[in-house]
């Protein structure tokens, strides 16, 4: 079974943002929302999406100018090819025409319904074959994950030693790869009560071993947060307890 769609929505209205995310996450993408520009480029280019949902008039930089940055990026050959579907409050034909010259594969009122939504992130994907460019780029991508002696093999067969903690989250997400671990859940696992502090400390473990695999192993940690939920393992994993 190959990994899901990485998927990016960015929505300033939280709610809108928090139904979205809720949605495709429960259709099987791997979703990661934010609410504007700034905090989505704090995450790509390392992770790269294979489509993005694009609210048009994010506060500061816009919609329109996240699209084209990415576009440029799929020019000169980093990270393939990514889809974008635009969303807008707005119907005017100039608008339509802004976001389709911005680089906008679809772009769709917000008054649509999360179904139609979802049936425009499958057609932009279909359109650009990424189920074969996942296949091919998933092929000997495989981690290892060795529990009991708290050690991670990256597919490029480097080998990373992992705090407790670290090697606790990662079995979590590994058991269920392709599938959101709460937040909850990972606390209950590591022993820990749910308090504001202990999740704080959740998140700060997971983005710290992010950033620990990428400057040991020069690999990206295939494991992606979801909106208000927890976090999912979306690549291939051999777990040795």
């Amino acid at each position: 079974m190959r990994p899901p769609y990485l998927v990016a929505v960015v929505e300033d209205n939280p709610g809108l943002l928090a139904d979205l995310v809720e949605f495709l996450d429960l259709r099987g993408f791997a979703v990661s929302g934010f609410g504007d520009a700034e905090a989505f480029f704090e995450a790509w280019p390392a992770t790269c999406f294979d489509l993005l949902l694009l609210d048009v008039a994010l506060p500061g930089v816009s919609g329109l100018e996240i699209a084209q940055r990415v576009r440029a990026q799929d020019v000169t050959g980093i990270g393939g090819a990514t889809g974008v579907v635009m969303l807008t409050a707005l119907d005017a034909n100039d608008d339509h025409v802004l976001g389709l010259n911005a680089g906008a594969d679809i772009y769709l009122s917000k008054r649509s319904s999360l179904e139609v939504i979802e049936a425009a992130c499958h057609s932009v994907l279909r359109r650009l074959d990424r189920p074969d460019a996942h296949n091919s780029s998933s092929v000997g991508e495989l981690w290892r994950l060795h529990a009991r002696h708290w050690q991670l093999h990256a597919p490029n067969g480097t080998a990373l030693d992992l705090t407790h903690t670290e090697a606790v989250l990662l079995f979590s997400l590994c058991e269920k790869p392709g599938k959101s671990v709460t937040r909850e859940a990972l606390l209950l696992r590591l022993g820990k009560q749910e308090t504001l502090s202990s999740l704080r400390n959740l998140d700060n473990t997971a983005s710290r071993l992010r950033r620990k695999v990428q400057a040991v192993c020069g690999m990206e940690l295939p494991v992606r947060p979801s909106y208000g939920k927890g976090y999912t393992f979306t690549g291939y994993c051999e777990v040795d307890p």
